[in-house]
């Protein structure tokens, strides 16, 4: 059997302490822990100290026993979180958080439940900090209309929904839309959630028309047979 050579053996020797002192170092030693917590993105106050005393991140913790995406999985417990970013600074201690909250498109009732809001994909979340003003409202008689409302609305090009002020589903195939469209107040009986392209062509084109300035209603049901009044 060959002997290790002396040089070989020290070699070794030195190898395990230093893995043996960076892992007491990283897990154990108190030269490596959270110095600082800094989150930005969060809305408010408030809701910044929500999310810390969420996340059971201590000032004094072993560093390296901080988990990023265990803290970004425990952020999806906030509804209004769209994404977030968690790092660790080695050299100050300092573990960042940076947050993304979901933009309010509108605000979304069904009945029996409060009022919520809801962003460009079709989620409803609750915002911890007042709502801008004038978002339009979308209401519905059950969940299958609701879904079928949050589809159409979200599907809209933003040029068509910014004059909506309220759109409301008693059926997922009778969605009645209400706004002001060429300076006029309008009711839109939208119908199903088919045909979005075509029912804004065919609206845009009877608004245009000067024999259709008096009418405050338009029935997109059928867009190939529209009906106004």
């Amino acid at each position: 059997m060959k002997v290790k050579s002396p040089r070989t053996l020290i070699a070794s020797a030195l190898a395990i302490l230093i893995f043996g002192g960076g892992s007491y170092i990283l897990g154990w030693s108190n030269l490596l822990t959270v110095r600082s917590i800094a989150i930005t993105g969060a809305p408010t106050e408030q809701s910044k100290e929500i999310i810390t005393r969420s996340l059971d991140l201590q000032i004094g913790e072993k560093l390296a026993r901080v988990d990023p995406r265990a803290i970004s999985a425990r952020l999806t417990a906030n509804n209004w979180i769209q994404s977030s970013q968690v790092s660790r600074n080695w050299l100050n201690g300092k573990v960042a958080i940076s947050i993304t909250s979901r933009t309010p498109v509108a605000l979304y009732t069904e009945p029996g439940q409060p009022q919520v809001a809801l962003d460009a994909s079709g989620k409803t979340f609750t915002l911890p900090a007042d709502l801008p003003d004038g978002l339009p409202k979308v209401s519905a008689t059950s969940v299958a209309s609701g879904l079928a409302a949050i589809k159409v609305f979200t599907e809209l090009p933003t040029e068509f929904s910014a004059n909506i002020d309220r759109l409301s589903a008693a059926r997922p195939s009778n969605l009645l839309i209400y706004g002001v469209f060429s300076g006029r107040d309008m009711r839109i009986i939208w119908g199903d959630g088919l045909d979005t392209d075509l029912k804004i062509k065919v609206i845009k084109a009877l608004l245009d028309q000067p024999e259709n300035k008096s009418i405050r209603m338009i029935d997109v049901t059928a867009p190939h047979a529209p009906i106004v009044k």
